[in-house]
């Protein structure tokens, strides 16, 4: 594709797969397109080596954007030295490029990779009802949970720096200092904190064991507020997910102060400053929007083999629902829903698991079936049951990682005790989990269909593999239903019916190779 440059030096240039810069660069760069600034990445470190240059390839939830043409300015952050300025097309579509979200407002990458909308977009009611839920949820971890809560990370630098949320950052932090110095006590309580903020209504997503998202409705759709516990173990203190301070003295964070934010005092390490350069190094004052925590590997190994739980995929499915992909998907049934419908009563409960927008389990409801659908991303099953409600449908929604055992066990044992037990429902799912999320998948079963039930399972297989997809590029895994069909035959289950070949699940142009299987458990 073709690039037409103007009023630089020709120190970068930009193409599909990214941004190339000089070997040498050490700089932070910023690029922007048609003059808004969407991403910056550290020349030194967030690129690889290519004839004698620095790529820094294009984030993957940036790329559905890049279509059509659009002016790119690539610049460095201190200094304004402009690298690269001028047109690029990036296909032959006559689009403009254009990162914005469903309501045209401009998106940035953030520091995890996700496109988000930032502060300086959001309109006053987002961020006084943000504001309301920080002053709650830090009041409820202190009256309820018993723990000594405070503002950190971003929304704690924001503060300390200039009194309000940082501009292009999207969410807000708040940590607590655990009493406990055994890492499975702190995790204990971090779920029984979790369990205070469900009681008050939220819907929260875990990270890992020790640190959890609790999702605030908002006027704009809904933010949220990432609860990370700090504890000290052997001297050590460990803020999640990535802080560590050997030598902690327990004075910089007790007693809690107060900072000012947004013109509300908000409850505060003791020596606020001196946690921000424990968190982000001696430079925190300079304003750095490609910052990223440098965790020295026994750090991070410790941490893992504590707290960690899985984020795998997240880094696809969390922007799909909260961005304007998710908004394609078709409201109507698939004909996998449909198909199932024909096979079972009206009277037997559902459990969608990986029910995504919801588009099958609110239509089964909508047939008189119970309903329960189970997602990975807290955006999805929050929608979904909004639409539920307002419909007045038997169906409830709730969050499941595939990829944690204890939720994994939890929901197992929930499902198993219920007075009838479930169809299982999963479309399109297990071709998107890596391997220890089938594998649960398949525990799950076990656990509840020993009595009765069916599991429905519809995947695809890869014949047709590379084919252009719908929905963006994620994380898939093309199966041989021979492989599956072994599985499930290893985990006491038994296929009652089974089919494969194309015809089956065509959407929109794209009619994929699926197979289709129905599985029950020996009693």
């Amino acid at each position: 594709m073709a690039a037409s440059e103007s009023a630089t030096d020709s120190a970068a240039s930009v193409d599909r797969d990214g941004v190339l810069v000089a070997g040498d660069q050490q700089a932070v760069i910023d690029v922007s397109f048609g003059g808004q600034w969407v991403w910056s990445f550290h020349a030194g470190r967030d690129t690889r080596p290519e004839a004698g240059r620095a790529r820094a390839p294009w984030p993957v939830n940036l790329r559905p954007f890049l279509r059509g043409t659009g002016h790119v300015t690539v610049r460095e952050r201190f200094g304004d030295r402009v690298l690269f300025d001028g047109e690029y097309a990036f296909d032959g579509s006559d689009h403009r490029v254009a990162v914005v979200d469903g309501q045209g407002r401009p998106l940035i990458v953030d520091k995890a990779g996700d496109l988000q909308c930032g502060f300086s977009e959001r309109g006053e009611p987002t961020v006084q009802a943000l504001l309301d839920a920080i002053e709650d949820v830090l009041g409820r971890l202190r009256d309820e949970g018993g723990v000594d809560a405070f503002l950190a990370f971003g929304a704690l630098l924001g503060a300390v720096r200039d009194g309000r949320f940082i501009p292009h950052d999207s969410d807000a932090d708040v940590a607590y200092l655990s009493r406990h110095t055994s890492p499975v006590d702190v995790a204990r309580e971090s779920y029984e904190l979790e369990r205070v903020m469900i009681r008050a209504g939220y819907w929260t997503w875990r990270f890992s064991s020790a640190d959890f998202k609790v999702i605030v409705p908002d006027p704009e759709g809904g933010r949220a507020i990432d609860v990370f516990a700090g504890f000290v173990v052997e001297g050590t203190f460990y803020l999640m997910p990535e802080v560590h301070a050997p030598n902690f003295d327990t004075a910089v964070i007790l007693p809690l102060g107060e900072v000012e934010l947004e013109g509300r005092r908000i409850t505060a390490p003791a020596d606020p400053e001196a946690l921000l350069e424990i968190t982000y190094g001696p430079h925190w004052r300079i304003p750095d929007p490609s910052f990223k925590f440098e965790t020295p590997h026994p750090v991070r190994r410790r941490l893992d083999g504590w707290t960690r739980g899985n984020n795998t995929a997240r880094g696809h499915w969390w922007p799909f629902y909260f961005g304007r992909s998710s908004s394609t998907v078709s409201e109507r049934p698939s004909p996998f829903a449909e198909w199932v419908h024909l096979r079972e009563s009206a009277d037997v409960s559902i459990v969608d698991i990986g029910s995504g927008t919801g588009r099958d389990s609110l239509w089964f409801a909508r047939q008189g079936h119970e309903v329960l659908g189970l997602d990975y991303i807290p955006a999805a099953t929050d929608r979904a049951g909004k639409v539920a409600a307002a419909e007045g449908i038997p169906a409830r929604f709730k969050t499941l990682n595939l990829y944690d055992l204890r939720q994994v066990l939890g929901m197992g044992g929930e499902l198993a005790h219920r007075s009838e037990p479930p169809v299982l429902y999963g479309r399109f799912l297990i071709h998107a989990l890596e391997d220890v999320g089938r594998h649960n998948l398949w525990r799950i079963a076990g656990m509840c269909l020993r009595r009765g039930g069916r599991f429905y399972v519809e995947f695809r297989t890869g014949l047709d593999a590379g084919v252009e997809k719908e929905f963006g590029e994620h994380f898939r895994k093309y199966l041989d239903p021979e492989v599956v069909v072994a599985e499930i035959e290893a985990r006491g289950g038994q296929i009652e019916h089974r089919e494969a070949g194309y015809g089956l699940a065509v959407y929109k142009n794209e009619d994929p190779h699926v197979c289709r299987l129905v599985a029950t458990w020996k009693r």
